[in-house]
C-alpha cells in the first residue's frame, strides 16, 4: 500500500493523515479537498475536490492509483462516497450508505437499540412540530429534543423546562436554525449520570479499541452556553482504564455490534459511541459512524502502530488477528480556534455556533507556534492565490499541546492559541482546566 485517499476537510481529516504518515515512511496521503496550508511532504490536498459529490472523487482515486480510500466525514458518508468508490474499484474502508443511517437518523438507531435489548432512553419520534409541542406539555421536564438527521454538530438542546423544549422544537423543525437535519426530531428522556465517549475500529464482527477521549460539547467557557459540534478535547481520559474498557465491550460494543451484523449493515471503519454511565449501566446517547472532531486531533497522536497494516487487517478481514495498538504515554489537548462574531459593512454575523459566520478573514500568527510543543491541525480554513491561509467555516484550526501531564499539555495549547490571530477569533479558556461535567 503506498497511497491512501482520505476524503475531509476538518480537523479530523488532517489527523488521520497525519497518523497514516507518521506511523508508515512509505505513504503518501492525498486529503480532499484537505487544506493548502498543510506543508507536509506527503500529505497532497485536493482542494478542488468536496465532500458532496462522490463522482470527481472516485476519478482522482483512480488517477492517483489510490490503494485505500477513506471517507471521514460524515457529510460525505450519507452522500454514498464508500458506495461509489466500492462501486469504482477502490478499496474502500467506512460504513456504507446504508450503514451511516446509524448517525444519519436517530430513529432507526433508536429502532435498532429497542429491537435487540440496548439500553437507551425512552423516546418520541415526531414529524410534526405541533404535536411535539403537544406532547412535551404532556409530560414532566426536563426533555431532550434532537434533530432526527445531522444538524452538522449542533441541534440537540438539554431542556430543564416545558419552554426551553418548545423553543428548541420551533428551532429545529419550524425556522429551521440548523437545517434540514431538523425536519424530523426525537424527544428522549434525560439521563442523569457520567457521559463517557468510546472509540472502535470495526472489521464486521471485530473490533480494536482506540483511546478514549474528553470533548467540550457547550460553547462557552464554564459548560455553558448551547452544545455544538466540540470546541476542545484532552486525551487520555480519566476514565480509560481496563475495568471500564471492559464494562463498554461487555454491556454496549458486542450487543450493538452483534445487532448491527444481524441487521446485514456493512459497517467498517471507526464507530464512536456515546453513553450515559447510570449507577453500573451503560446507555447508548449516540452512534457517529465515523472519527469525531475535535477527538481524533488528541486521540490519533498517541497511536504509534503503522496505522497502514492496521487499515490492511481492516480490508482483508483479520482484524481480530491484530494486536492491540501501541499508545504513548503523552496527553493531549486540543483548544479550537473558531470563527466568532464579526462586523462587516452593512451586516453582523452572530459567529459559530450561533448562527451565521463571516469567512475569508486572514490567519495569522501560526508561524510563532512553538511545533516541538504544539500540533496544529487545520479544520474550516483555505489558502487564498496569494498564499495567505484565511478562515472558511466555523472550526478554523486545532492548536493540540503536547506534554508529559494533563496541565503541562493544556499550557503548550493555550500558549500556542494566543499566538494565533484573526477577526472575530473565539475559543474556550476552560478547556482540559474544568472537566465538562461540573
Amino acid at each position: 500500500m503506498r497511497n491512501v485517499l482520505i476524503i475531509d476537510y476538518t480537523g479530523r481529516g488532517h489527523a488521520f493523515a497525519d497518523l497514516f504518515v507518521r506511523t508508515d515512511p512509505d505513504i503518501t496521503v492525498h486529503l480532499a479537498p484537505g487544506c493548502g496550508a498543510i506543508t507536509d511532504d506527503r500529505i497532497i490536498s485536493a482542494p478542488w475536490l468536496d465532500i458532496y459529490h462522490p463522482g470527481p472523487v472516485v476519478e482522482y482515486a483512480k488517477e492517483i492509483r489510490a490503494d485505500l480510500a477513506m471517507p471521514a466525514h460524515p457529510r460525505s458518508l450519507t452522500e454514498g462516497f464508500v458506495d461509489a468508490l466500492r462501486a469504482g474499484g477502490i478499496r474502500t474502508i467506512g460504513p456504507d450508505r446504508s450503514a451511516t443511517r446509524l448517525e444519519s437518523s436517530k430513529k432507526f438507531t433508536k429502532d435498532l437499540c429497542f429491537k435487540y435489548g440496548i439500553p437507551t432512553a425512552g423516546y418520541r419520534y415526531f414529524e410534526d412540530p405541533e404535536a411535539a409541542i403537544e406532547y412535551v406539555r404532556s409530560v414532566d421536564a426536563p426533555h431532550v429534543v434532537k434533530g432526527n438527521e445531522s444538524c452538522q454538530g449542533n441541534g440537540v438542546f438539554i431542556c430543564e423546562t416545558e419552554a426551553e423544549a418548545i423553543d428548541a422544537i420551533n428551532r429545529l423543525m419550524v425556522s429551521r436554525d440548523f437545517g434540514p437535519g431538523g425536519r424530523t426530531i426525537i424527544i428522549e428522556e434525560k439521563l442523569v449520570g457520567r457521559e463517557l465517549l468510546y472509540f472502535a475500529l470495526v472489521g464486521g464482527e471485530h473490533h480494536l479499541m482506540l483511546p478514549m477521549a474528553v470533548d467540550y460539547p457547550r460553547s462557552d467557557d464554564g459548560n455553558r452556553g448551547v452544545m455544538c459540534g466540540g470546541m476542545g478535547a484532552f486525551s487520555p481520559s480519566p476514565d480509560d482504564t481496563p475495568e471500564e474498557i471492559e464494562r463498554f465491550e461487555r454491556q454496549m460494543l458486542r450487543p450493538l455490534l452483534a445487532a448491527i451484523n444481524a441487521e446485514g449493515l456493512n459497517y467498517t471503519g471507526v464507530i464512536y459511541v456515546g453513553c450515559m454511565l447510570v449507577g453500573d449501566q451503560l446507555y447508548l446517547i449516540e452512534i457517529n459512524a465515523r472519527m469525531g472532531d475535535p477527538e481524533a486531533e488528541v486521540v490519533f497522536p498517541q497511536i504509534a502502530t503503522n496505522f497502514t497494516e492496521v487499515a490492511t487487517s481492516i480490508l482483508e478481514g483479520t482484524l481480530d488477528r491484530q494486536p492491540p495498538l501501541i499508545i504513548t504515554d503523552e496527553c493531549f489537548v486540543n483548544v479550537v480556534a473558531t470563527q466568532g462574531p464579526t462586523r462587516e459593512p452593512g451586516r453582523s454575523y452572530p459567529g459559530w455556533p450561533y448562527g451565521e459566520y463571516g469567512r475569508g478573514y486572514p490567519i495569522t500568527g501560526l508561524d510563532a507556534v512553538d511545533r516541538d510543543r504544539c500540533l496544529i491541525f487545520y479544520g474550516a480554513a483555505r489558502t487564498r492565490p496569494d498564499g495567505q491561509l484565511v478562515t472558511d467555516g466555523g472550526k478554523a484550526v486545532n492548536l493540540v499541546g503536547r506534554g508529559a501531564t494533563l496541565d503541562e499539555a493544556a499550557t503548550n495549547a493555550y500558549q500556542a492559541i494566543s499566538e494565533v490571530s484573526f477577526q472575530g477569533i473565539r475559543y474556550r479558556n476552560d478547556i482540559a482546566k474544568t472537566m465538562p461535567w461540573d
